[in-house]
């Protein structure tokens, strides 16, 4: 018998809403704020991404740009240097002959 009155005042307890109407309408506005919020973190965090990006591959191409012009003679320098390249350079790798084997 005891186990019916608990089983029904369970069924009863059941029965009665989880959340009152102000309860369920102060959630969905910790809701909205917690979106917005979420939202504006998100955002803040792909603008932040994107300067970052932006500043790390500014380094990098003045960095390759430093070394390169480092490493190339400028036009002043190669001014005198007026000749064709095809008479001590191969066009291309197949165009050489077969390295022969030395006879000893």
């Amino acid at each position: 018998m005891t186990d019916h009155a608990s089983h029904d005042a369970t069924a009863a307890h059941a029965d009665a809403p989880l959340f009152s109407a102000v309860e369920v309408e102060q959630f969905s506005a910790d809701d909205v704020t917690a979106g917005s919020a979420i939202g504006k973190m998100l955002s803040a965090l792909f603008l932040y991404t994107v300067v970052a990006m932006s500043i790390a591959s500014y380094w990098t191409w003045s960095a390759v740009n430093a070394q390169s012009s480092a490493t190339v003679p400028s036009a002043a320098e190669t001014a005198g240097h007026d000749h064709d390249h095809a008479d001590h350079a191969p066009a291309d790798a197949a165009a050489e002959p077969a390295a022969q084997p030395k006879a000893e």
